[in-house]
């Protein structure tokens, strides 16, 4: 059906339908309302239809005037005040001017940066970007045990708890790849846990061991350690607990 709206002197009718399929609203007090609510309703429409439709490719014009004039653009903008019937500011005069000129004589607003060129072609992007990742940006966290085989992480699938043997392979593996650092993140035997943690301090421990195992063998490796005390403390925390409370300046 098609809605429309009509504004009618007539305050006694409300409603009516057409033989044609038309219903038309009367602009009664009544109706008011739900006219202005129809009328929401159509320009919400259109708006969505409006949105989802393909925008025509169209090409980009330097556009003047309101008439749509294409005319090259004179970049210097000499003489353009010349019909104007007065004399209007010069930008480009005086001891400090508010724009210059370049080389060609257009004018030029001074920018130390000017990002766009920066952005205008892929080689250039490639050469002035900054952020860029590479297998050295990347860090390999390793788990490892003291057992001779390596078992699955059932928490984390696709990741294993290495042994020491595995560990040193996995390192060689990732250097090879362009991986340079690596983490290591111990599984300690609980009868080796503490409240103060003291097995971290342990020359014999496995990630002192497994540290002297990659830089002996891969000097250049960067390893880094977690200094959180959780490996080795029975309380499951990252410190010392005291009271149900982490001790801070003693952890």
């Amino acid at each position: 059906m098609i809605l429309s709206l009509q504004c009618a002197k007539d305050r006694h009718t409300n409603l009516a339908e057409s033989n044609d399929n038309t219903i038309n609203i009367i602009n009664t007090p009544a109706n008011r309302v739900n006219m202005k609510t129809i009328a929401t309703i159509l320009a919400l429409a259109a708006m969505h239809t409006n949105a989802f439709a393909p925008s025509p490719i169209k090409p980009i014009t330097t556009r003047l005037h309101a008439e749509g004039n294409t005319d090259p653009v004179d970049r210097t903008m000499n003489g353009i005040d010349d019909t104007l019937g007065y004399e209007a500011f010069d930008p480009t005069a005086g001891s400090h001017p508010a724009l210059t000129r370049n080389n060609q004589g257009g004018v030029w607003v001074q920018q130390r940066p000017r990002p766009r060129r920066n952005r205008k072609s892929a080689g250039v992007r490639a050469m002035v970007r900054e952020n860029i990742v590479t297998p050295s940006n990347f860090i390999y966290p390793l788990f490892i045990h003291d057992e001779d085989t390596n078992q699955d992480i059932a928490s984390m699938p696709g990741c294993q708890r290495h042994s020491l043997p595995s560990m040193l392979s996995e390192v060689g593996e990732a250097l090879e790849l362009g991986v340079r650092a690596f983490v290591l993140f111990p599984k300690v035997d609980d009868a080796l846990k503490t409240n103060l943690a003291c097995e971290a301090y342990n020359p014999m421990g496995i990630v002192h061991r497994a540290i002297r195992m990659i830089k002996e063998k891969y000097p250049e490796a960067v390893v880094c350690t977690d200094v959180a005390l959780d490996p080795y403390s029975d309380q499951g925390h990252d410190g010392v607990v005291e009271d149900g409370v982490i001790l801070n300046d003693v952890t």
